[in-house]
């Protein structure tokens, strides 16, 4: 079986080396880029399950490499920064990013976030739950086979953590999803504790899909609570 294959975008050798000897260890097959330059060419060039990404390098930093790879690519990414402003948190969400983690960062908690993020990538709803049937009325259309989106036949691009979202809010459409939900949808616990990164999410994912994202018809939110996908709208 292929191992997992991870590419760590980070200026600092140091902390580049430690995390890479790290995951080798965790028999992950690990590749190492010292800027974004490089990090861009290796994208174009191989497949990642996965990219850990520093913000503040030389060349390209990592909001410039993370916006520039959304162009073309859905691979999962984890920025890791220390950059703790809930500012540059929303900034990164915004531009693509699926996580964001500060640091000093426990390489026990890193590990635990790429195992998650791929397991979400790459898992599929359960099959106790029937596909929503295909109406060809419905402007939305969620083609669960092959984790992807189409509006009005157009595909939509989103990010591994974009599609779980409206995926979700698509197979129970006109129910509240509390933020509770969404915890179990994205991480396999309920319990984990879903802070405004959901909101980033969700703010994305009305950019590319809503008319009018500050008027949203589609994606509806029910304040204090959660979201839930406006039925009566995909009629």
């Amino acid at each position: 079986m292929t191992n997992h294959t991870v590419l760590i975008v980070e200026d600092r050798m140091s902390i580049r080396t430690l995390i890479a000897d790290y995951l080798s260890q965790q028999a992950y097959e690990v590749t190492q880029a010292n800027n974004g330059v490089d990090a861009l060419k290796l994208c174009h060039a191989h497949t990642y399950d996965c990219i850990l990404l520093d913000l503040m390098m030389p060349q390209m930093d990592g909001m410039t490499f993370l916006q520039e790879l959304r162009q073309t690519s859905t691979v999962p990414v984890i920025v890791m920064s220390a950059k703790i402003e809930e500012f540059d948190k929303i900034e990164a969400l915004n531009a693509g990013a699926d996580e964001y983690v500060t640091k000093p960062v426990s390489m026990r908690e890193v590990v635990a976030r790429i195992q998650a993020i791929i397991r979400r990538a790459n898992s599929t709803f359960p099959t106790t739950q029937s596909a929503p049937k295909t109406n060809l009325n419905t402007p939305i259309h969620i083609d669960e086979r092959h984790h992807a989106m189409f509006l009005n036949t157009k595909p939509i691009t989103l990010t591994s953590t974009e599609y779980k979202i409206i995926a979700h809010l698509y197979k129970h459409q006109g129910k509240i999803i509390t933020r509770q939900e969404f915890g179990e949808v994205l991480y396999g616990n309920e319990n984990v504790k879903i802070d405004r990164s959901i909101d980033m999410h969700v703010k994305n994912i009305r950019n590319k899909i809503e008319p009018n994202p500050d008027n949203p018809i589609y994606i509806l939110t029910v304040y204090g609570v959660g979201y839930r996908m406006n039925n009566t709208a995909l009629l």
